[in-house]
């Protein structure tokens, strides 16, 4: 569908909501005759049908109303500054540092029903990170061998560090990296923001940097290639920026980066799957937007049912570092090419100014928006296009 038909969609859509906000409704507020708004997928609210808005009202507000929340989750697990990521267990996952340099991996699953308590599943792994060295944000499960990564990185000025990855509970390998920053994975690649190819200890351009598989499940498995000619070795997608940030991929294989510059901008581009697939060589991308500041929280959502894909990110502002709004910016992806529709705009209106939001996307396609709550405890909303 194009873009000005799926907007024309989108207008009927939204009177529908205003219709429905209208009528008081606090649930069920959707698109078909049952009262829920569709498919499960992104594309539309599930079974459970749109909650009410004040479900999730003490952290945030969705500013445009073709969307809702469709579920909302807590949990008491100190999340902190951790950057929470989908895991393959089906639900929110983080790391967090633990006593004599070990990690604790904490994996969250969702109950039956759109609403209560995250279950918590907590296993310590003895990473080794060195006294005065900082655990990454991140633990990305990897769509290959099994992996799990994280990272560590010596503390300012230095920047050396490593990529570790774990298998069933323990380190299965380790890397040296330089300035390792954030991740995502799509199917046989590892691709993360940072300082340095994977193996190389040297502080190099700042930008996207790429591993592929290597080998085969148990002791061969790796992201070098050893000299195998079929594997390529790790290197540099493109550079830009002067400082490492977020990296996300879509369900399709998309990806997309934001990189922060001196000059108080930031500027984020995106990577078309069979552009930053295994095996594909440096490729500048496509610049989605740029915008002042810097920032942490990204999510990709791929396009799906004639509606376009989208990148969500929460800025900081440039002079005070504070958590601003997050925005959202449509895409397309065609060609070997993802390409922004429009500039960004508002999505979602924070309750308290300056909280910093965790955003990610499932393997259903939906967006999930976490944060802390202002009497204690950390909150999940599962919010879809209507």
């Amino acid at each position: 569908m194009r873009w000005d038909g799926w907007m024309e969609q989108r207008r009927a859509r939204i009177a529908a909501a205003a219709l429905c906000a209208a009528a008081a409704f606090t649930q069920g507020c959707g698109d078909d005759e049952d009262g829920s708004a569709g498919a499960a997928s992104g594309g539309g609210a599930d079974s459970a049908g749109c909650l009410d808005a004040r479900s999730h009202g003490a952290l945030f507000s969705l500013i445009d109303p073709a969307w809702c929340a469709v579920a909302v989750y807590t949990t008491d697990e100190e999340i902190g500054f951790a950057s929470v990521t989908w895991g393959r267990h089906g639900g929110p996952m983080f790391a967090r540092s633990d006593a004599g340099g070990a990690a604790e991996i904490v994996r969250l699953t969702p109950p039956e029903g759109a609403d209560g308590e995250l279950a918590a599943a907590r296993t310590t792994i003895d990473a080794g990170v060195p006294d005065g060295a900082f655990l990454g944000a991140q633990a990305v499960d990897l769509p290959f061998f099994g992996w799990t990564a994280i990272s560590w990185t010596s503390a300012f000025p230095e920047t050396l560090g490593e990529l570790i990855l774990i298998e069933d509970r323990a380190v299965a390998a380790r890397y040296e990296v330089n300035g390792f920053f954030a991740a995502a994975a799509v199917e046989g690649r590892l691709l993360y923001t940072g300082l340095s190819p994977l193996g190389d200890a040297a502080a190099g351009a700042n930008g996207l940097y790429a591993a592929d598989r290597c080998g085969a499940a148990g002791p061969d498995a790796r992201l070098v290639p050893e000299g195998d000619a079929s594997c390529a070795a790790p290197d540099a997608v493109a550079a830009w920026g002067d400082s490492s940030g977020p990296v996300a991929a879509d369900p399709r294989g998309n990806v997309v980066a934001v990189l922060p510059s001196a000059d108080g901008t930031q500027e984020a581009r995106g990577f078309a799957a069979e552009a930053i697939a295994r095996g594909a060589g440096p490729t500048e991308g496509d610049v989605l937007f740029s915008l002042p500041g810097s920032g942490t929280s990204l999510a990709a959502l791929a396009p799906e049912q004639g509606a376009p894909g989208l990148v969500v990110f929460q800025p900081s502002d440039p002079a005070t570092y504070e958590a601003l709004a997050p925005v959202a910016v449509a895409t397309r992806d065609d060609d070997g090419h993802v390409r922004a529709e429009g500039a960004p705009a508002p999505l979602v209106e924070l309750a308290t100014a300056g909280t910093l939001l965790s955003l990610f996307t499932d393997d259903a396609n939906r967006l999930w928006i976490g944060g802390p709550l202002p009497d204690g405890g950390f909150l999940f909303a599962v919010a879809v296009r209507r």
